[in-house]
């Protein structure tokens, strides 16, 4: 039994990665911290920010139009891995990122006419 879920977690892996800049909400035992979603598969995602859950926490990711249960696999000093407890589109969490990214902004060009006042 052990040997397939192993098995089963080897092939969710070899699923391709998207990178992506997802803020998100990362929830565990009464904790909610903010992450950035890295990359994103169909059953995975890494996740960077500044406190981040331990390895084998059952954690909720939350970002626009995604909300799904998974468990921290692996973690390091600002980011962490989770297995992804039922399939996703990364695709389609990327795009709506993209859909609601701040447009840029306009630069503004300030001439000083005298020490301290700008026009």
């Amino acid at each position: 039994m052990e040997q397939s879920v192993c098995r089963a977690r080897a092939e969710r892996r070899r699923e391709q990665r998207f990178a992506a800049h997802v803020p998100a909400t990362l929830n565990w035992e009464g904790t909610s911290q903010p992450v950035r979603i890295c990359n994103i598969s169909i059953y995975g995602a890494l996740v960077s920010g500044a406190w981040l859950p331990v390895v084998g926490e059952r954690v909720t990711l939350i970002a626009d139009h995604l909300e799904v249960c998974g468990t921290v696999i692996w973690n390091g000093p600002d980011r962490c891995g989770l297995l992804l407890s039922h399939a996703i589109d990364p695709r389609a969490i990327i795009s709506q990122a993209d859909n609601h990214a701040p447009e840029a902004s306009t630069v503004l060009t300030l001439q000083e006419v005298r020490p301290g006042h700008y026009i």
